[in-house]
């Protein structure tokens, strides 16, 4: 069944027949901001459960502003994430591209050479699509324009002959800068996550070893989550791994071990800072189930009050 065009002033109309109380704000908001992305993303949790009727209905006293205010908390949310998925990013290419350019000193294209990769038959055609990636940007092909081609690419080609490794990165996405992490031989990856171990020792003052696989499975999930934020898609409820059991406190564990502590203790009194304010603007169930959607069971056990002075 077709879903017929809706004036404003009728889907206000709709909204108020649900039980929710609006105001001369939610005209603007609508206008501004779309129904769909307010209301259909952010109003299950301020639902009447107990209601068996068919057609939703909003729980008693829920006001437009709620959703509103949860629909501004999570947006907050993302942009304050994706600066710290960012660094965690950069702090991939950087380690990857170091570490692989003083393997291959005598050849600064070898991420071109299928034999620079793991040999597991598995990740053949994976390989081969990802160094295809990498000639796109490079141009190195009729089939792709080279008017398009990045100026500091063209200036490296131009001066050296060659573009290394560290300046292909900077055109990579993550996911592509994963997969290249990912597809390295056994002792690259070693190496690379000797080098986060090693970091992260000299910015938390102890050590803590971080294997491939669990620097793997950090990365796929911020990878997941960062898209999410890319996208402006739902945060504080998202799941993310093929099982969907990761969360936005889970992703918050893979990024400690990436980030230097100072940026990390940052990014969690943030939080703390933007779930205080949601909390004094939400009803105590309301704001309890938006932090268990996070995967907060208790606040001041995830975020304890002291980190707003650390």
């Amino acid at each position: 069944m077709d879903k017929p065009f809706k004036s404003i002033t009728e889907q206000i109309a709709i909204l108020e027949s649900r039980g929710l109380k609006c105001d001369n704000d939610t005209r603007l908001v609508l206008e501004r901001e779309g129904y769909y992305p307010v209301v259909n993303g952010y109003k299950d949790l301020f639902l009447d459960q107990r209601e068996d009727s068919c057609q939703e209905v909003f729980a008693k006293g829920t006001k437009f502003t709620d959703i509103y205010r949860l629909f501004e908390f999570d947006r907050t949310l993302r942009l304050l994430m994706f600066e710290y998925f960012n660094k965690a990013e950069a702090v991939l290419k950087t380690v990857c591209s170091y570490r692989f350019a003083m393997a291959h000193k005598d050849n600064p294209e070898a991420y071109l050479d299928r034999d620079s990769y793991r040999a597991d038959a598995g990740y053949r055609k994976k390989i081969d699509t990802l160094i295809g990636d990498f000639e796109k940007v490079l141009c190195r092909s009729k089939k792709w324009n080279s008017d398009y081609k990045r100026d500091y690419i063209r200036h490296y080609e131009n001066n050296h002959d060659n573009t290394p490794v560290w300046i292909l990165m900077n055109y990579l996405m993550l996911g592509q800068a994963f997969k290249f992490f990912e597809f390295q031989p056994e002792s690259m990856r070693n190496s690379i996550a000797k080098s986060f171990s090693d970091l992260y020792s000299e910015t938390h003052e102890v050590h803590k070893r971080i294997s491939p696989r669990r620097l793997r499975l950090a990365y796929d999930h911020i990878k997941d989550f960062r898209n999410i934020c890319a996208h402006d898609e739902r945060l504080f409820c998202a799941r993310v791994s093929p099982s969907r059991d990761v969360n936005l406190v889970g992703v918050l564990g893979d990024l400690e071990l990436v980030l230097t502590e100072d940026d990390y203790k940052m990014l969690r009194r943030q939080i703390l800072l933007e779930a205080l304010k949601l909390s004094d603007s939400l009803s105590r169930d309301a704001s309890a189930r938006v932090l268990f959607a996070m995967g907060v069971n208790d606040l001041p056990s995830v975020f304890p009050t002291e980190i707003l002075g650390s």
